[in-house]
C-alpha cells in the first residue's frame, strides 16, 4: 500500500507485476540548479538537443478517502498539484482522477489505450493503496471502494502490466508513490552512459521506445507527508517541475541528477528507476520538454525571404512548317483523346469504390448469406470493364470474387443438426521448424529458439466470425457490432471452450484451438522465417494485417487483406488470438521437441498474432500475449483447428 499503515513487507523476489501496482505514479522532472547532465536552451539561441512534435498525455491518479481501509493525507493534493504542472507548463493533455474507483480507473486506461498513437508519449501517475496477496503472489491496486480481505474489486497488477504493453506509444514512463513500489522494478538497471554530444544522447531516447518505471522507494515503506502537505517524493517532484531551468531532458536524467539524491537524503527511502521486464523496451526513454522550449524552437516565418522567381525561359525553336503544324494538331487530339479515356477511366474505378464501399457495408447487415453473395455478384457485373491505367479495379474484382465465394459456402452450412462443421479449414502439412525468436531482437519470452515438430493439422482459414458465433451461441458478445463477418472478439478463453463444445455436438467434428507451436507453424507459411504473417517488410504490413496504422481503432471483415502462403488471412493483426496452450515466459527453455502442447497446469492462457490497435512490434510472428481464461477484451478473438485423421 501507499504508506506504512497495513503493515505488510513485500519478498525481496516480488514479481515485477507487483511493482505496476505500486510504481504507477507520475515522474516529473526534478532538475535543480546544477550542472549535472541537462543542457539550458538559452533565450537568444536556438534549442541545443531535438524538439519532438509528439504528443503528451498523462492520467493522474490521487486516492485518499477510501471507505474501508485507512484514509491517506497527501495522495489527493500531489496528484492534483502535479496535474496542474504537467498541463500548465508541460502541455501534457490529461485526465485527474480523485478517489478513483475500480471501474474508473480501468475505463481511463482504456480510454487512453483506443486514444493513443504511435508517436504519442504517456505517463502514468499512481498514488493510494497498494496490497500483496500471499496466497496467490499477486498485486493489486487498491481503488477507494476495495474491501481490505476481499481481492474481488481490487485490481489485479497483471491487468495493468497487459494493459501497458499493449499501448501503441513510444514513450510510457509510470512513476509510482507508493510503499514497496521498487519491487516492479527487478529489470537490469538501466545504463545513463551518454556516448557523444548530449544531442546525439536525446535524439537517439527519442527515437527508441521505452517503458520506464520510476518508483518513490524500493522494498520499503515510504514516508505519507513531507513538505507543503505533499510526501517527500511528490514534493521533489514538484519543486522540480517548477523551477527547472532546463526545458528538454529525459526521464534517467531526472531522476539520477536530483530524485534519487534529493529524496533519499530527506528520508530512509531509496528511489529507484528501471525499464519494465517483458514489455517492450528498446532502449529509450521518456523525454520531457517544457512549452517554452517548443515555443522558442517554432520557425519564425515573418523575416523569411520569399523564394527566388525561375528567371524566364527563352522560347524553344518551333517548326512552323505546313507538315509540323499537321504533325503537332495530331499529337494533341491523340493526347487529348488518351487523357479523356483516362479521365473517363478514373471516374469509373472511383465509382466503383463506392459502390465497393456500399457493399461491404451491406454485408454488414443482419441478411441471408444468399443475399449477400448476390450483392457481391451484381457488383461483379456491373463493373466489368477493365482500366489499363489502374490496379485497383482488378482487386476490388478479385475480393468480390472471393467475398461472394466465401457467403455461397456460408448459405450451405446446416442450420442446426449434425452438419459438415466450418468452412475453409486450411490443411497443414506437419514439419519441422525454429519456434521463437531467431533474429535475436524479441523479448526474453520468445527465447530462446528452439527446434520444434508438429503433425498434419487444420487451420481455419480465417477468425471465427461473428455471425458463426452467432449461429452457435444464440448471441453476441462482440464490441463492435453489426458486422457479421467481422472476427468475433470480447470472448474469453473459457467462452471459446462453450463454443467449440457445442459446435462438435453440432457437427460431429473434433474442432480444437491451435496450440502455440501450431500456430506458429502456421502464420510462417509453414515454419518460414517471416517476421509477419506473408511478408518480413514492415513497408508492406498493410496488405496483410489490420493493425494500428491502418485499422481505424475497430476491427474488420475477414479475408479482407492478402493471405500468407498457407491461404491463411488475417494471422497477423485484426483481432490476437487465443490458443489452447496454459502461458510460462519460460516454457521454451523445456519445450519437448515433438508437439509441444505447453505446461501442464498455469494461471492464464497464450494469445498470438496481435490486434487491430497493436504496433508493428507488438504482433511479429514470435510475439506472444497472455491472460486468464476468464478475461474478455475487444481485441481477443480466435480461430479454430483440428487433427488431421
Amino acid at each position: 500500500m501507499k504508506r506504512p499503515i497495513l503493515p505488510r513487507l513485500l519478498p525481496a523476489g516480488t514479481s515485477l507485476f507487483l511493482a505496476i501496482l505500486f510504481v504507477i505514479g507520475l515522474a516529473a522532472p526534478m532538475i535543480y540548479a546544477d550542472d549535472r547532465g541537462i543542457t539550458v536552451k538559452g533565450k537568444k539561441g536556438a534549442a541545443s538537443v531535438p524538439i519532438s512534435n509528439a504528443k503528451y498525455y498523462a492520467l493522474i491518479i490521487g486516492n485518499n478517502n477510501y471507505k474501508n481501509l485507512p484514509k491517506l493525507k497527501t495522495a489527493v493534493a500531489d496528484a492534483s498539484e502535479v496535474e496542474k504542472i504537467l498541463k500548465e507548463h508541460y502541455s501534457f493533455e490529461t485526465k485527474l482522477l480523485l478517489d478513483a474507483t475500480r471501474k474508473e480507473i480501468l475505463s481511463s486506461i482504456n480510454d487512453f489505450r483506443k486514444k493513443l498513437g504511435q508517436n504519442d508519449n504517456f505517463l502514468i501517475y499512481y498514488a493510494g493503496h497498494g496490497e500483496f496477496e500471499k496466497i496467490s503472489g499477486k498485486a493489486y491496486w487498491l481503488p477507494v471502494d476495495a474491501q481490505k480481505d476481499d481481492p474481488v474489486d481490487w485490481i489485479m497488477a497483471d491487468d495493468i502490466t497487459s494493459n501497458i504493453k499493449r499501448i501503441a506509444s513510444r514513450h510510457i514512463l509510470v512513476v509510482s508513490d507508493s510503499c514497496y513500489s521498487g519491487t516492479l522494478t527487478r529489470a537490469a538497471a538501466t545504463d545513463l552512459t551518454t556516448k557523444g554530444s548530449r544531442e546525439e544522447f536525446v535524439k537517439k531516447m527519442m527515437e527508441r521506445s521505452s517503458r520506464t518505471l520510476m518508483a518513490s522507494g524500493g522494498n520499503e515503506p515510504v514516508a505519507d507527508e513531507g513538505s507543503g502537505g505533499h510526501s517527500v517524493f511528490a514534493a521533489a517532484i514538484l519543486d522540480a517541475l517548477e523551477d527547472a531551468d532546463k526545458n528538454v531532458f529525459t526521464a534517467e536524467e531526472m531522476f539520477h541528477s536530483r530524485v534519487k539524491v534529493v529524496v533519499a537524503g530527506k528520508s530512509e527511502q531509496v528511489p529507484e528507476y528501471n525499464d519494465i521486464r517483458n514489455s517492450g523496451h528498446e532502449g529509450g526513454d521518456f523525454v520531457f520538454q517544457h512549452s517554452k522550449a517548443v515555443k522558442e524552437a517554432a520557425p519564425d516565418t515573418s523575416l523569411q525571404e520569399p523564394e527566388a522567381i525561375a528567371p524566364a525561359q527563352e522560347p524553344k525553336d518551333i517548326d512552323f512548317s505546313l507538315e509540323g503544324l499537321e504533325k503537332k494538331s495530331m499529337e494533341r487530339e491523340k493526347q487529348l483523346s488518351i487523357k479523356s479515356e483516362k479521365t473517363r477511366l478514373a471516374a469509373l474505378t472511383q465509382k466503383m469504390q463506392t459502390a465497393f464501399n456500399k457493399v461491404i457495408e451491406f454485408e454488414k447487415k443482419k441478411i441471408s448469406p444468399d443475399d449477400k453473395a448476390e450483392a457481391w455478384k451484381y457488383f461483379k457485373d456491373t463493373f466489368n470493364e477493365d482500366n489499363p491505367y489502374s490496379q485497383e479495379d482488378d482487386a476490388m474484382r478479385q475480393k468480390a470474387k472471393e467475398r461472394m465465394d466465401y457467403w455461397l459456402a456460408m448459405a450451405k452450412r446446416p442450420k442446426g443438426g449434425a452438419g459438415k462443421g466450418i468452412e475453409g479449414m486450411i490443411f497443414v502439412k506437419g514439419g519441422c521448424f525454429e519456434m521463437g525468436d531467431t533474429s535475436g531482437d524479441g523479448e526474453s519470452y520468445e527465447k530462446p529458439s528452439h527446434a520444434v515438430c508438429v503433425a498434419d493439422f487444420y487451420m481455419g482459414g480465417a477468425e471465427v466470425t461473428q455471425a458463426e458465433w452467432q449461429d452457435i451461441m444464440g448471441n453476441s458478445p462482440s464490441y463492435f457490432k453489426d458486422c457479421d463477418t467481422c472476427p468475433v472478439e470480447n470472448v474469453s478463453w473459457n467462452d471459446i471452450q462453450e463454443y467449440i463444445k457445442k459446435l462438435n455436438q453440432r457437427t460431429g467434428k473434433n474442432y480444437r484451438l491451435p496450440t502455440e507451436a501450431e500456430w506458429e507453424y502456421a502464420a510462417r507459411s509453414g515454419g518460414k522465417k517471416e517476421k509477419w504473417a506473408g511478408t518480413g517488410a514492415e513497408s508492406e504490413l498493410g496488405e496483410y494485417a489490420w493493425y494500428g496504422d491502418n485499422s481505424e481503432k475497430k476491427t474488420h471483415p475477414v479475408k479482407q487483406k492478402k493471405p500468407n502462403g498457407l491461404g491463411l488471412y488475417d494471422m497477423s493483426g485484426n483481432v490476437w488470438e487465443w490458443v489452447s496452450d496454459w502461458y510460462n515466459d519460460r516454457y521454451y527453455e523445456s519445450s519437448p521437441k515433438n508437439n509441444p502442447n505447453g505446461p501442464s497446469t498455469g494461471s492464464e492462457h497464450a494469445l498470438r498474432g496481435g490486434s487491430w490497435l497493436d504496433n508493428p512490434r507488438s504482433f511479429r510472428l514470435t510475439s506472444r500475449n497472455w491472460h486468464y481464461p476468464v478475461y474478455r477484451d475487444n481485441h481477443f478473438g480466435f480461430r479454430l483447428a483440428s487433427s488431421a485423421r
